[in-house]
């Protein structure tokens, strides 16, 4: 009995922090206790949900196999669609796009047979943003418009906030710049109204990224600078990362070639660290940019083709048709061999 109330303690208070956004202490206080909770459902899909909100989607992959059985066993059936949908996130960030499709549209599945409209909202976002890596736009805009409109009906500010983010990432794809900057500022005001700082901070970054496309790459540089430092106060190490590759990518632009090499090099092994194919792969090709500009042809056409190497395995065809074209431009000495 001591027990048992000990984790209900761990899981309320862990679950107070996760409700405030605090990912990394809620992770930290249930991994202290992992081998206690991994016979709980409950408490075992929060700290699966722990690790992939703050990055550490290997081991919460490797997490959601091992207690998995056990939740499947149970009658509960909340914490089978929260591993499940939890499942396909992990295996996103790890660029295992088919087995993250395959997660969502089960948790799709579980959701819709169990009347869960939340889970349901959440699962179309996750994959439409697979459709738009696959560069599926109006796929991955259908999907997001129905997830909105689930989250409107059930007044979830933070799924609002993290849906519109989603969106402007796609509408940025289709070059329709103002638009996009729109919908991050939508996303900032329902972060701001659910009290999540980290997706006001995500949105913003977002807003550095349409900086760089519009030439504005001194606010683009400030901004991304801005928010690397609230990703590391907040314990995200990959979405740091991701900023100060948007701070490098400025610095390319302004002629700090030194600032950006730095930048762009955490950038590449923060992401090679915690397994993040798609920021990786994005890194790798903003290195190759830096070096074609400060005159590393070779060096460049190295990190142009390890990126290659990670959009074809997203199958993100056009980040792989552009980036064949960009390195079919450099000079032909640097492609011999």
């Amino acid at each position: 009995m001591n027990a048992d109330l000990g984790l209900r303690e761990i899981r309320t208070q862990a679950q107070r922090l996760a409700s405030a956004g605090a990912w990394t202490d809620a992770g930290a206080l249930l991994l202290e206790n992992a081998t206690r909770i991994r016979s709980h459902p409950e408490t075992a899909a929060l700290l699966a949900e722990s690790l992939v909100r703050t990055g550490r989607a290997r081991e919460a992959r490797d997490w959601i196999a091992g207690v998995m059985p056990v939740i499947e066993a149970s009658e509960d059936r909340a914490s089978l669609r929260r591993a499940t949908v939890l499942n396909g996130a992990a295996h996103f960030v790890l660029g295992e796009l088919e087995v993250a499709r395959r997660g969502f549209n089960d948790a799709l599945e579980l959701a819709r047979a169990d009347g869960d409209d939340s889970l349901v909202a959440r699962a179309m976002s996750n994959l439409g943003a697979i459709a738009n890596i696959e560069g599926d736009r109006s796929g991955a805009l259908a999907l997001y418009h129905l997830a909105i409109s689930a989250h409107q009906r059930l007044g979830n500010t933070r799924g609002l906030a993290e849906t519109f983010h989603n969106m402007a990432i796609t509408i940025r794809d289709l070059g329709r710049l103002q638009e996009a900057d729109e919908l991050e500022q939508r996303s900032v005001e329902f972060a701001r109204d659910a009290e999540q700082p980290l997706l006001v901070s995500i949105a913003r970054m977002g807003r550095a990224e349409l900086a760089l496309r519009r030439g504005d790459a001194s606010f683009a540089e400030a901004t991304a600078r801005r928010v690397a430092t609230d990703f590391a106060s907040a314990g995200e190490p990959v979405r740091e990362g991701e900023a100060k590759r948007l701070a490098g990518v400025a610095c390319t632009l302004i002629g700090k070639h030194a600032e950006a090499r730095e930048l762009l090099d955490f950038a590449v092994d923060r992401a090679r660290q915690h397994g993040a194919v798609l920021h990786e792969a994005e890194a790798l090709r903003s290195r190759a940019e830096l070096h074609a500009a400060a005159g590393g042809s070779r060096a460049a056409l190295d990190d142009a083709r390890a990126a290659l190497g990670l959009f074809g395995q997203l199958r993100a065809a056009e980040d792989s048709a552009a980036l064949l074209r960009w390195i079919e431009a450099l000079p032909m000495e640097s492609r011999d061999g």
